[in-house]
């Protein structure tokens, strides 16, 4: 893993994460982010402060969207019912005139949006991690999101 929990409450600031379930999304966005950094962070670690700090806080960044968007598809998943039909959740009641609100089945969220489709869950995901690793070199002084081939390799 690339950040730990202390990392995540120290470093990122994070609070949506608890210390129970961190290394569980830590440990995913590390794959993420080494995956969109072609395998970078394993073979030639940034060894300034400056970039181990935006990698920590990337990884951070993608564990919680990782994080919210699973919450997103168990919420979505509770509000299927035995008989597969959907059921929407009560948002309000009123008692004078009697008047029931369903909240909107997949929410407005971009977590939602995330939560629905891979593609995007992936894009989403990936713009996290690219604001903070664009322009941070590898140990070998590759940009860590370089994706074409170096000429001087």
């Amino acid at each position: 893993m690339f950040a730990t929990y202390q990392d995540y409450t120290a470093i990122y600031h994070g609070d949506v994460l608890t210390e129970d379930n961190a290394d569980k999304w830590l440990d995913r966005a590390s794959d993420f982010v080494d995956k969109i950094t072609f395998g970078r962070l394993r073979t030639a670690y940034p060894e300034d402060q400056q970039s181990d700090i935006y990698v920590k806080k990337s990884v951070c960044a993608v564990a919680e969207a990782l994080y919210l968007i699973d919450a997103q598809k168990k919420a979505g998943a509770a509000q299927i019912g035995a008989d597969g039909s959907y059921k929407n959740p009560v948002a309000s009641v009123s008692s004078g005139r009697e008047s029931i609100s369903y909240a909107l089945s997949g929410g407005s969220t971009v977590y939602a949006a995330a939560a629905a489709n891979k593609a995007a869950a992936d894009s989403y995901t990936m713009s996290i991690a690219a604001e903070y690793l664009a322009n941070v070199a590898d140990a070998n002084g590759t940009n860590l999101l370089y994706a074409g081939v170096d000429p001087f390799v």
